[in-house]
C-alpha cells in the first residue's frame, strides 16, 4: 500500500468528526476535511509568534497541522503528541509523504506526555472546547505550562453561555472554576485562564476580537 492509500485508510477509519484541520497530500490534492472552525487559531496569527530556532510541542497535535505550520515558520524542533495511535500514524505518513525533517510525532497522555523536554513554546490548540470545560481544564493547562520554558500558545473561547452551551448545571461549574468566573448565565473561560496563569505569564490576544464570545480565541502567553 502506498503512503497516500494508507493515509485515505486512516483517515477514513478515524473519522470525519475527528478530524480538526484539513488534510492534504504533497501535491496540494484534499484528502480530508476539518471540522474546527477556521477563526480558531489562523494560520495567520500564529505566524506572529517568533518560532525561530526554537523547540516546540504541540499537545494534543490531531493531524499535526499546527506542528507542520510551526516547522514552516523557522522552528528548530517541533514534537507533536496526540493519544490517538491511529492519528499519529497519520502523522508520521503526512511527514514522509512532504518530505519534513525535525517534526516528530508519538502517542502519549496530554496530561502527562513523559516527552524528553522542556520546549521553548508549548502548544494547547484547537483542544480546549465545550466537553473539555464540562470537565476540569486545569490538568491540561499544567501540562502546557510543564513543557513550555518561555512560550505558550492556547485557543479558547472567550466565554460560555451556560445554558446553551454547557447543558446547565451552573453548581458544577462553580465548583471547578469558583462563582468569581460564573456571572450572568456564562463561564468566563479566559478569564479564569489569565487568572490562573497571571503569577508567572503575561497574556495577549492575538487573533481578531470576534463578535461572538464562544468564538476561540488565540492566546499568547509569554513567561514573566
Amino acid at each position: 500500500m502506498d503512503l497516500r492509500a494508507e493515509l485515505e485508510k486512516i483517515l477514513h477509519d478515524v473519522g470525519p468528526e475527528n478530524i480538526w484541520r484539513s488534510v492534504y497530500d504533497n501535491e496540494n490534492v484534499l484528502l480530508a476535511h476539518g471540522i474546527a472552525e477556521m477563526s480558531d487559531a489562523r494560520p495567520q496569527d500564529i505566524s506572529t509568534v517568533d518560532f525561530q530556532g526554537k523547540t516546540v510541542l504541540d499537545l494534543g497535535c490531531n493531524f499535526g497541522f499546527y506542528s507542520f505550520l510551526a516547522k514552516r515558520l523557522g522552528a528548530k524542533k517541533v514534537v507533536g503528541v496526540d493519544i490517538d495511535d491511529q492519528v499519529i500514524k497519520g502523522c508520521q505518513l503526512l511527514k514522509a509523504m512532504h518530505a519534513v525533517k525535525d517534526v516528530y510525532f508519538y502517542t502519549a497522555d496530554l496530561v502527562n506526555p513523559n516527552l524528553h523536554g522542556p520546549f521553548d513554546i508549548g502548544m494547547l490548540i484547537n483542544y480546549i472546547g465545550r466537553n473539555q470545560v464540562r470537565k476540569p481544564i486545569t490538568k491540561v493547562l499544567d501540562a502546557v505550562e510543564r513543557v513550555s520554558l518561555s512560550t505558550m500558545i492556547i485557543s479558547l473561547a472567550y466565554s460560555y453561555n451556560i445554558d446553551k452551551h454547557l447543558d446547565g448545571h451552573a453548581e458544577n461549574l462553580i465548583r471547578r472554576y469558583s462563582p468569581v468566573y460564573i456571572r450572568d448565565g456564562e463561564l468566563h473561560l479566559i478569564e479564569f485562564v489569565h487568572d490562573y496563569f497571571r503569577d508567572n505569564w503575561s497574556m495577549s490576544v492575538i487573533s481578531p476580537e470576534y463578535e461572538k464570545l464562544n468564538d476561540k480565541r488565540t492566546l499568547l502567553f509569554t513567561r514573566k
